[in-house]
């Protein structure tokens, strides 16, 4: 195995920084890639020893579960000596191992470099308990997405995959873990605790909304001094008066309607075919992936009010406001939300509540308010975009390709690719340019 020296490529470049960077970069990837393959390898190697060490046991498929079981594990002993890794780590290893050897695509996916391990393992999860072809199905979505997507956009990929496919897993697997719910405290060093609440996503989201506004309402940039506090303090202490002052839960998990109870705005895209009984398709908690039927449906009979997101925008649905305004409105601000998800900047997470809305081609030099021409970027890359040598292109359906410094391209998904009627091209008088765009 050779390891790629860019030595001679950046002294060819002296004189062109930028390409000097490209051939770092480019020799980067490749040792990143060569130690993918090795990683395969490897995995390969573990799921042929598993076998050849049930043999030296004497054990084989036809043998008792008991012995088949301590076969396995002086295996895993084997592996965490010989690397000098926890044995909890081995086991996962062989674990892997046994499962891509059932997954040969996403196996050959790790072995070109084009996912990593945790990437890799990530889908092995996502496929447990599934039946063979609903796991197929699963497999192949996932590795068209995987070679572009963070482990955690991957994951959340993955979640809504599984539960499409398979989505009758979802209202069983809830009924099952709300019956678990509980809170969990953690000693932790210097007097200080972990508490943790094991609950329903849509509560959770709930209480961390609740939790945000309530420590912003109490910000005073005017004067900062007045409240030394970090913003992470004032949502902690925050918690703490609403947990101390208490509110009420029924029976069922879910708060009892009265003065106490907390009723929080949740983001919730639910079918409207769903809602009439008419299919099973999930309904999609913000921030968090697919919940089930009835959650929705409880969730939907609580709101107050509705912002109405169609999986097919309808009709005379506004996308575009083309040149006749400048900041983006309430309708086109709510569906840019749902459909990028989070900042679009690759490998960010940062939820599209909390990020910006950007004109990908500048209000000033005749970009349009419309979805085909904003995206959600978060502070940090919004600047970045602004600041730097990175570029963006918004192609058709929400799908965008930046260009990094160094040339190279990377493309990410829109996490609700809805279906786009084209946008009006009508142009009126130009509105005052400005350098930034609108916070969300």
């Amino acid at each position: 195995m050779t390891i790629p020296d860019a030595t001679g490529a950046a002294d060819a470049a002296v004189g062109d920084p930028a390409a000097a960077l490209r051939a770092d970069v480019e020799a980067i990837v490749a040792l990143e890639r060569m130690i993918r393959a090795a990683q395969a390898e490897q995995l390969r190697l573990i799921r042929r020893a598993h076998g050849y060490a049930h043999a030296v046991e004497g054990v084989h498929d036809g043998s008792p579960a008991g012995e088949r079981e301590f076969a396995t594990r002086a295996f895993i002993a084997e592996v965490a000596t010989a690397l000098v890794i926890p044995e909890a780590t081995a086991s996962g290893l062989v674990a892997d191992a046994g499962v891509a050897g059932r997954h040969p695509a996403t196996l050959t996916a790790l072995a070109t470099g084009s996912i990593g391990l945790p990437q890799a393992r990530s889908i092995f999860d996502a496929v447990i308990g599934l039946p063979a072809a609903a796991a197929a199905a699963l497999e192949e979505a996932a590795l068209e997405r995987a070679p572009s997507q963070t482990n955690a956009a991957l994951r959340r990929r993955l979640r809504t995959l599984r539960e499409r496919l398979h989505p009758e897993l979802l209202g069983t697997g809830h009924r099952v873990a709300v019956a678990e719910r509980r809170v969990v405290i953690e000693p932790a060093p210097d007097g200080m605790a972990w508490l943790s609440l094991y609950l329903q996503a849509e509560r959770a989201h709930a209480i961390k909304h609740r939790l945000d506004a309530s420590a912003a309402a109490s910000d005073n940039p005017e004067a900062p001094s007045a409240d030394p506090r970090t913003h992470g303090q004032s949502v902690l202490d925050a918690a703490a008066d609403l947990l101390l002052a208490g509110s009420r839960t029924g029976p069922d998990g879910r708060p009892v309607d009265g003065d106490a109870a907390i009723l929080p705005r949740v983001l919730v895209t639910v079918p409207v075919l769903t809602l009439l009984g008419h299919t099973d398709e999930p309904a999609e908690l913000d921030g968090y992936g697919p919940i089930d039927t009835d959650t929705a449906c409880w969730l939907a009979g609580k709101a107050r009010s509705w912002q109405r997101i169609l999986t097919h925008p309808e009709t005379g649905a506004y996308l575009s406001y083309g040149r006749t305004r400048y900041r983006v409105p309430a309708d086109l601000a709510g569906y840019l939300r749902v459909r990028d998800g989070t900042c679009r900047f690759p490998g960010c997470n940062r939820r599209a509540e909390g990020c910006d809305f950007d004109h990908t081609t500048d209000w000033a030099h005749g970009g349009g308010t419309c979805a085909a021409n904003i995206a959600v970027l978060c502070r940090k890359h919004h600047r970045l975009k602004h600041r730097t040598r990175w570029r963006i292109t918004l192609e058709p359906g929400g799908v965008i390709r930046w260009t990094s410094p160094a040339g190279r391209d990377h493309t990410t998904q829109p996490e609700n690719p809805f279906l786009e009627r084209p946008d009006a091209s009508a142009q009126s008088e130009d509105a005052p340019a400005d350098e930034h765009d609108d916070a969300a």
